[in-house]
C-alpha cells in the first residue's frame, strides 16, 4: 500500500509551531503578570525543555535578522524580545552578544554567565528563536520598504507586493525591478514595470524578495529653464543634463559651468552655445553621477561671494551673481553632517549681519527671496548639540551645593 507521504511531512512541521506558539504564550506571561513561579516554574520549565527537544533536535544556528525570546524564570523583569543585527550581534540590558552561527545553547550559556555575573544570582535562562510568521520582503526604492505577510496557501502578483509597500518611490527605476527568488539560490530575475509596458503576471513566493532598483539623483541650479533634479540612471553627460532641465536661460554664462561633486571636488567647464551637441571627438566634456550638482552662473557679473563655516569646501565661489541660499551652499560642497541646516548667518558687504532660515527649493515663497551679493558672506554654524558631559558637572557641583548648605544650616 502507498503511503500518505505528504501528511507524514506536514505533521512534524504543525507540532513544532503548536509547541512554539505554546512556549512563546506561557514565557510572555512571565513579562506581563510578574506573579511569581513558586508554583509553576517547574512546570513552565519542563514545558519547555519539551519544546526545546522538538524543535532545535537538528540544532538550529541563529541567523542574521532572527528574533530572540530570552526569559530567566522567576525575574519577568529580565524578559524580553531582540533582534539579530546585520553584524550578527544582539543588545540585552547592556551587554553586546555575537549570536550569529552559534546555536541555542550556546546563546543560553552566554546570557547565563552574563547575568550571574551581578545582575542575578543563579539565574535560570531561556533562550528560543521566534517563530516568524510567512510573508515577502519588498526593499530598495518603494515608499514604505519592509516585511509583508501573505498566507502559506497563496502567492501574489509582483504588482501587488510593491502596492503592499506603498508603491514605487520617486526615484525608483521602473526598468530595473528585481525579484530574488528563496527557493532558487543566486537565481535574480528582472522585470521591467514602466507604465507603457503591457501588464505581466508574475507570480511572487513566501519569503521572496521583491527590489526596486534606485535611480541615481543629480540637481540643476542656476540659469536653467527647471533648475531641480533630475532622475539618472547610471551617469549622464553636462550637455544632457543641460537639456533635460530645459535648456540655459537668456542670462545663463556658459563659459564656466561649474560641477559640484558629491566629494565637495569643483570642476568649471567652457561649453559652446548649442550645449546639447557633443566635443568634436564625439564624446561628452564630462558626466554627472549620483550626488552630484550642475551650477549655470549668471552672465552679467563674475565677483566672488563667500561660503564659509560648516561646508565640504568654504572659500570664496567666483560665479555669477546673486545667489539664492541653495545655490551658494552648493558651490560650497553642499553641507556638513554636522551642519545646521535650519539656519544660516549672512554678513553683508555693509557690515550689517542677518540670521535667516535656510530653504533649499527654488520656490518656497518669501524666504527665498533671500539673495547673497558679490562681498556677501554665507557662514553655515554647527549644529546645537547637548555635551551631556557638561551637564553632569553641572548637576553635580548644584547637588553638592545644596547639600553643603543644608549641612551648614543644621
Amino acid at each position: 500500500m502507498q503511503k500518505d507521504t505528504g501528511a507524514m511531512v506536514s505533521m512534524p512541521s504543525l507540532s513544532h509551531i503548536f509547541l512554539e506558539n505554546i512556549m512563546i504564550y506561557f514565557l510572555r506571561s512571565l513579562q506581563g503578570t510578574g506573579f511569581t513561579l513558586r508554583c509553576s516554574q517547574a512546570h513552565i520549565i519542563f514545558l519547555f525543555l519539551i519544546a526545546t527537544t522538538t524543535l532545535f533536535s537538528d540544532v538550529y544556528r541563529i541567523k542574521k535578522g532572527d528574533t530572540l525570546l530570552i526569559a530567566v524564570i522567576g525575574q519577568p523583569e529580565f524578559t524580553h524580545s531582540v533582534q539579530v543585527r546585520e553584524d550578527g550581534r544582539i543588545s540585552y540590558f547592556g551587554g553586546d552578544f555575537d549570536v550569529a552561527g552559534q546555536t541555542v545553547a550556546s546563546v543560553n550559556l552566554q546570557i547565563r554567565e552574563f547575568l550571574a555575573a551581578g545582575l542575578v544570582s543563579n539565574p535560570v535562562v531561556l533562550v528560543s528563536p521566534v517563530l516568524q510568521e510567512n510573508g515577502v520582503f519588498v526593499g530598495g526604492a518603494v515608499k514604505a520598504p519592509g516585511r509583508y505577510p501573505i498566507s502559506p496557501e497563496t502567492d501574489i502578483g509582483l504588482y501587488r507586493a510593491i502596492a503592499l509597500a506603498g508603491g514605487m518611490a520617486e526615484n525608483a527605476d521602473h526598468q530595473g525591478v528585481q525579484l530574488i527568488r528563496s527557493d532558487t539560490a543566486q537565481k535574480v530575475e528582472t522585470y521591467d514595470l514602466s507604465i507603457n509596458r503591457p501588464y505581466s503576471d508574475i507570480r511572487v513566493n513566501i519569503n521572496d524578495l521583491v527590489f526596486v532598483m534606485p535611480l541615481s539623483v543629480i540637481e540643476v541650479q542656476g540659469q536653467v529653464q527647471t533648475p531641480g533634479k533630475l532622475f539618472i540612471r547610471g551617469q549622464l553627460g553636462i550637455e544632457q543634463t543641460l537639456a533635460r532641465a530645459g535648456g540655459a536661460t537668456p542670462e545663463a554664462d556658459l563659459t564656466a559651468v561649474v560641477k559640484v561633486e558629491r566629494n565637495g571636488k569643483l570642476s568649471e567647464f567652457n561649453l559652446s552655445e548649442q550645449f546639447w551637441k557633443s566635443s568634436p571627438n564625439g564624446t561628452p566634456s564630462a558626466f554627472l553621477s549620483d550626488g552630484d550638482v550642475l551650477f549655470v552662473p549668471n552672465v552679467f557679473k563674475v565677483e566672488p561671494i563667500y561660503v564659509t563655516g560648516y561646508v565640504r569646501t568654504p572659500g570664496a565661489q567666483r560665479v555669477r551673481g546673486p545667489l539664492n541660499l541653495s545655490q551658494a551652499v552648493a558651490l560650497g560642497g553642499g553641507f556638513e553632517e554636522s551642519a545646521n541646516r535650519e539656519e544660516v548667518i549672512i554678513h553683508r558687504r555693509d557690515g550689517t549681519t542677518v540670521e535667516v532660515p535656510f530653504t533649499s527649493g527654488p520656490t518656497d515663497g518669501a524666504a527665498q527671496q533671500v539673495l547673497l551679493y558679490p562681498g556677501d558672506i554665507l557662514e553655515v554654524k554647527k549644529k546645537f548639540q547637548v555635551d551631556w558631559g557638561l551637564v553632569s558637572t553641572l548637576a553635580y557641583i548644584v547637588i553638592s551645593g545644596v547639600g553643603i548648605i543644608i549641612q551648614l544650616t543644621k
